[in-house]
């Protein structure tokens, strides 16, 4: 698959060698940087990443143009994530939405290096931007090969190279057709076949697999930036074919819509206003976590509700006056029911403290806030069409920022204090304990809290004693995962500290 296919008028990129080599280059150097026992990231994530930045902004220099500011920013968060596997050991599910945020960070910047506009690109544009790079990902590599100038490395016809590569090719099969048939004549000389070809390849499968990964991510992220004609195969503009619709048939379905959330409102208000009551008949797995989880989803839609009846409204709907009432007429009631929310998040940690979930919860809802804030401004300032890439950056930074929190040790801090201080309020009758293998599961950013509170966490159980604390298998557990020192290139902050933590255990 290439460009030229999805896009056939599209012409096609010029051929260049600069491009293939930079790649190829960075391909190398990340296989390097995880070879063996560093697969794990670590500062290896940040020392590929600025190599990569550095190398493209160099080559591009080279070519004669700048970077674009929007590229500039997306590149410039891609190294702060980056930065976070070297300095911290966050939470799987952390650091998984921390590399798909880079990724996705990378994969836009490389889209927009040279050519502007992402800041005023609508959601369909980054979306087209987003799956293009996904796309490049699988075709870059290969692109790259097609558009190096091979003419220019050929040798001449009739050199003596060329003939000695014609007649070493035309030799290999002659000797293996000919070798196999003398083997199977005669036993000596089919040993000594055996041994001239005994290869041990059992290990070079997993290197070559691991080398053709980083092939690919380098190649979709260097052909975008040096060489691709545009950010996106999408076309330009909002989709096409779309409808165009009137105030009556967009206004109908949102106010019926904010009629809905002033309804659900007033059912839920007494409750609101109780404090920590809950609603009669109801557990907290009813009305707190799957409430919370509903609601947060009925704001995403909403929101995503309203950039779709933008899109289909007719241009001089969308400039009256009307029509932005008709958006406040939604987002207005909608703010009560984001209260409504955050108060069900609020009712869950009073009863039973943190968690990954939780704290995600938290940084989501934070996140819908504020891009529900941006998108009722731009609205009203008839700037609706620049929503996307400030409210794409909000969730970048928000996810930054609650990493830069870190999570772990947070969790562990307040389900720690919650149990040693024996925590007790209107929905927790009993003290809440805390569990030392659920605190291990966070991470080596939990370890320091762990450690100074392990005489509390854990007890000295006999040999014929079954519990689940026992001291001496906790700490056999983090010997043999913090014990020995691992690769420096998958060297970071928080194993470095663990491992000082762990040696002073007895």
């Amino acid at each position: 698959m290439s460009e030229a296919s999805l896009s056939p008028a599209l012409p096609r990129p010029r051929r260049a060698a600069l491009p293939l080599v930079v790649a190829a280059g960075l391909a190398l150097t990340a296989h390097e940087l995880t070879a063996g026992d560093a697969l794990r990231p670590g500062v290896n994530v940040t020392l590929w990443v600025v190599l990569l930045v550095g190398v493209l902004l160099r080559a591009l220099r080279r070519q004669g143009q700048a970077p674009t500011r929007e590229a500039g920013t997306l590149l410039g968060l891609g190294l702060a994530f980056a930065v976070t596997f070297t300095v911290g050991r966050v939470p799987s599910t952390f650091a998984l939405l921390n590399g798909v945020a880079l990724l996705l960070c990378l994969t836009l910047g490389a889209a927009y290096l040279r050519h502007p506009g992402a800041r005023v690109a609508g959601a369909w544009a980054l979306v087209g931007a987003a799956f293009t790079g996904g796309l490049r990902l699988v075709y870059g590599a290969f692109a790259l090969l097609e558009r190096f100038p091979w003419a220019r490395v050929r040798p001449a016809r009739g050199s003596g190279a060329g003939r000695w590569g014609v007649g070493l090719l035309l030799t290999v099969p002659v000797l293996l057709v000919f070798g196999g048939l003398l083997a199977g004549a005669d036993a000596g000389f089919g040993t000594l076949m055996r041994r001239l070809f005994d290869w041990d390849l059992g290990g070079v499968g997993e290197p070559v697999l691991r080398l053709a990964c980083w092939s690919a991510l380098a190649g979709g992220l260097v052909y975008p930036a040096l060489m691709a004609l545009r950010p996106t195969v999408f076309p330009a503009g909002e989709p096409p074919g779309l409808p165009r619709l009137g105030l009556v048939e967009v206004g109908l379905p949102l106010a019926s819509l904010g009629a809905l959330f002033v309804v659900f409102f007033g059912t839920q208000l007494p409750y609101f206003l109780s404090g920590t009551a809950l609603p009669g008949g109801l557990t907290f797995s009813d009305y707190v976590r799957r409430g919370f989880g509903e609601l947060m989803t009925v704001a995403f839609l909403t929101l995503s509700l309203l950039l779709a009846a933008h899109a289909v409204t007719r241009e001089e709907v969308r400039a009256g006056a009307a029509y932005r009432l008709l958006n406040l007429a939604v987002l207005a009631p909608l703010a009560p029911l984001l209260l409504s929310a955050a108060n069900r998040w609020r009712l869950y940690t009073l009863a039973y403290g943190l968690s990954e979930i939780r704290v995600l919860g938290a940084a989501f809802l934070a996140w819908v806030v504020l891009a529900l804030g941006w998108f009722a401004l731009a609205l009203w300032r008839g700037r609706l069409r620049h929503f996307a890439y400030p409210a794409l950056l909000l969730g970048l930074g928000t996810l930054l920022v609650t990493t830069a929190l870190n999570p772990g040790a947070l969790i562990a801090r307040v389900n720690v204090h919650r149990a040693v201080a024996g925590v007790t309020n209107d929905l927790r009758r009993t003290p809440q304990g805390a569990d030392v293998w659920n605190l291990l599961n966070l991470g080596a950013d939990a370890l320091p809290v762990i450690v100074a509170n392990l005489d509390t966490l854990t007890r000295e159980c006999g040999p014929t004693e079954d519990c689940l604390n026992d001291r001496s298998t906790v700490v056999r557990r983090l010997q043999e995962e913090y014990g020995e020192p691992r690769d420096l290139r998958a060297w970071n902050a928080s194993d470095a500290r663990a491992r000082r933590l762990v040696r002073g255990l007895r």
